[in-house]
């Protein structure tokens, strides 16, 4: 036979690879971000504090310290908080991108409650007020693409997009209607104000913790073990399959959405009530979006996705001790490290995914034993055939 030229690299889709495999995959892609990461900051720096003075500043930036050590926390689960309200969504292939608004709509319907009912009714009803209203105004913040998808088909992703920016004006009108002569920030409020926990940073960082583990446990069980779980990932999977099942495609959607924008108003309500006891029209820190790449980084996995979190989180404030030691001015930097962190730990899913096989330029094909070199192969008669000649015989 003749020589068959073959490429030099070839791909194929794995089968499956055990679990221990892929976390060293990514650990190992991971560590060379980071080894990458702190030449380059040496490198760059005005003052370098020298190539492992790069992994020290990171981890005392996230763990210098109880007061950091407890902002990690409360950041981490804030945002794991938002990432598992998407993931609801998401696992319906309802692409949710208006997190940021529905946090929003939370954190004003609890300073609604706290300013015009702070100090008028006795505060365990402001808080319960301040609970149902922040859940109510995110479930309504998603409900309502949620209703033109279900009914109209609408695109989602565009529609709860845009909807950020009206909660964005909406709370900047708010802010300008309580303060007219300020400057477009609003003070703290004190009445209606959940009660602090502990002392000092861990006041403000322990109710997020402990609300969103609970919520992760909950929405976990949720997705993987309840009726409402299989029918979201039955539409997933296929509308017209659950359509045949006898689901009602447009009924879970709505409910779907409303549960997703109840759990980022429930973040609201946390940020105002408790962490910033205020609101403003950045109180959501670009959570919304944030929450996007845990969900997928953390494969839509609420536990997987608490790691994540933690991950990301670790990075953001390592990153600024490191910026501070190493002399830069500027965060450009810090970015373009924390972009090439995130390229490596998402780019190694390739190699999870597939595998790559190296080859010579040429390679010679064996013939078939069991066909001779230059003779044509015989062709194997169909048992029709065989019976249509038996028959003619």
């Amino acid at each position: 036979m003749k020589n068959i030229k073959e490429p030099f690299i070839h791909i194929t889709r794995r089968e499956h690879m055990p679990l221990w495999q892929g976390l060293l995959i990514r650990v190992a892609a991971v560590v060379v971000a980071l080894v990458l990461s702190a030449i380059l900051i040496s490198a760059a720096a005005p003052k370098s504090q020298g190539f492992f003075g790069f992994f020290g500043s990171l981890f005392s930036g996230a763990f210098g310290t109880e007061r950091r050590i407890w902002l990690l926390f409360q950041n981490t689960f804030l945002l794991l908080g938002v990432a598992v309200a998407l993931v609801v969504a998401f696992k319906m292939k309802f692409w949710n991108l208006g997190g940021n608004g529905q946090i929003l709509m939370g954190c004003l319907a609890s300073a609604i409650c706290m300013y015009y009912l702070g100090g008028k009714l006795p505060d365990p009803v402001v808080w319960l007020l301040m609970l149902v209203s922040s859940l109510v105004a995110g479930g309504l913040w998603a409900v309502i693409p949620a209703i033109f998808k279900a009914f109209f088909n609408t695109n989602e992703s565009l529609f709860t997009l845009m909807m950020n920016y009206i909660a964005m004006y909406l709370v900047s009108f708010f802010i300008s209607l309580w303060y007219p002569n300020g400057t477009g920030a609003m003070p703290p409020l004190t009445d209606g104000a959940l009660p602090a926990i502990g002392e000092g940073a861990m006041s403000r960082a322990i109710l997020p913790v402990i609300v969103f583990a609970i919520v992760t446990l909950v929405i976990y069980a949720y997705l993987r073990f309840s009726k409402h779980g299989y029918e979201i990932a039955l539409i997933g999977d296929s509308k017209n399959t659950a359509r045949y099942a006898g689901i009602n495609v447009k009924k879970v959607i709505i409910r779907t959405l409303i549960l997703s924008g109840a759990l980022c108003g429930l973040v609201g309500f946390v940020l105002t009530g408790s962490v910033n006891r205020m609101v403003s029209t950045s109180m959501d820190g670009n959570m919304g979006f944030t929450g996007i790449m845990v969900a997928w980084m953390g494969k839509l996995d609420p536990l997987i996705m608490a790691g994540v979190s933690l991950f990301i989180n670790f990075l953001e404030r390592g990153m600024a001790q490191v910026i501070t030691d190493f002399g830069f001015t500027s965060e450009a930097l810090s970015d373009i490290v924390v972009g090439l962190i995130y390229f490596f730990f998402i780019g190694c899913e390739f190699f999870i995914l597939y595998r790559v096989h190296f080859a010579g330029s040429k390679n010679k094909r064996t013939p078939s034993p069991e066909i001779a070199e230059g003779e044509a192969p015989k062709e194997t008669p169909l048992p029709e055939e065989e019976g249509a000649k038996e028959a003619r015989s």
